[in-house]
């Protein structure tokens, strides 16, 4: 059983939905201003479809003697991966929309509005993920259990016991994916160790930080999971979610009352970089491109 089969399937096939029609996918234009999929995406995407049908339908438009797509390319290039001659779609005709703008924008708003997400979110959805992965597997002999662990969430209930556990555990769940669906979903060993690491943070303290920066900061978070005494652990996201301290180091200086030097700009500036999300980061590459090549090119880096 993979990861993905221990989940509940559903069918192509079930009674669709009113408003969803069987349409064949060769009839289905894809515009040539749609979003482009790696074929790792399209493939992983594929191989859900296959084990569990398609969950959304797509959305198209009639068009002279076919159809042209108004969103769901992912899921329709899915389908044409798996040879499959009919796809489940919402069917509009072209005189529900006002305007080729007005068309244009539903697409649009479907891919903008998506709430991606944090990777604390990211981390406790892998966490579960692999539980329920777990759940279906032959027990694998535990570690010993933390002291005081009352826990409720589905994460939490099926969290490894040790470290080496969880190094095991990765392995295992990632290796149940196939190669394109690692590198489209990026679950690897490590980076399941890091999510389920991450997950054990309690749950009421992840509510906190959910909505926070720090809630996107993979490395801030790892260091909050490895506090391991709930008083101080809880301290520190005080501080950081007050606005005292920028990072969990700082916070622990400061709970300890340890001196700490007057940072250098650069210090300032790499700790706010580190609060930053993945797409403020990209943009700051950008705007510094000149300046990242050069210190490349000092370290024989092309």
């Amino acid at each position: 059983m993979t990861a993905v089969t221990a989940r509940i399937a559903s069918v192509d096939t079930a009674v669709a939905t009113p408003g969803i029609v069987a349409v064949p996918v060769a009839q289905i234009r894809i515009p040539t201003e749609h979003r482009k999929h790696h074929a790792n995406a399209i493939q992983a995407l594929a191989e859900d479809i296959d084990l569990h049908g398609l969950r959304q339908p797509i959305e198209i438009v009639h068009e002279g003697d076919g159809y042209r797509l108004i969103f769901g390319a992912l899921r329709l290039q899915a389908h044409q991966y798996l040879g499959r001659p009919m796809v489940q779609a919402i069917v509009k005709e072209a005189d529900q929309f006002v305007s080729e703008a007005a068309m244009r924008l539903v697409s649009i708003s479907e891919n903008m509005l998506r709430n991606p997400l944090t990777m604390l979110d990211r981390s406790v959805a892998i966490a579960d993920w692999c539980a329920i992965y777990r759940a279906a597997q032959p027990p694998m002999k535990p570690g010993p259990k933390p002291a005081n662990s009352v826990q409720t969430e589905l994460s939490a209930n099926f969290a490894p016991n040790s470290e080496e556990a969880m190094d095991a555990h990765g392995e295992t769940f990632a290796a149940s994916f196939s190669d394109a669906a690692q590198a489209f979903l990026n679950i690897s060993r490590r980076s399941v160790f890091n999510a389920l690491k991450i997950a054990s943070i309690p749950a009421l303290q992840r509510d906190r930080i959910a909505l926070h920066p720090l809630a996107d900061n993979q490395g801030e978070l790892y260091a909050i999971a490895q506090i391991a005494e709930p008083v101080r652990q809880i301290s520190v996201i005080d501080l950081i979610i007050g606005g005292v301290v920028g990072t969990v180091e700082a916070a622990l200086d400061y709970i300890d009352q340890r001196p700490r030097n007057t940072p250098a700009k650069w210090e300032k500036l790499s700790e706010k970089f580190a609060r930053f999300h993945e797409s403020e980061q990209d943009r700051f590459f950008d705007l510094n491109e000149a300046s990242i090549t050069r210190w490349q090119a000092k370290r024989g880096r092309k």
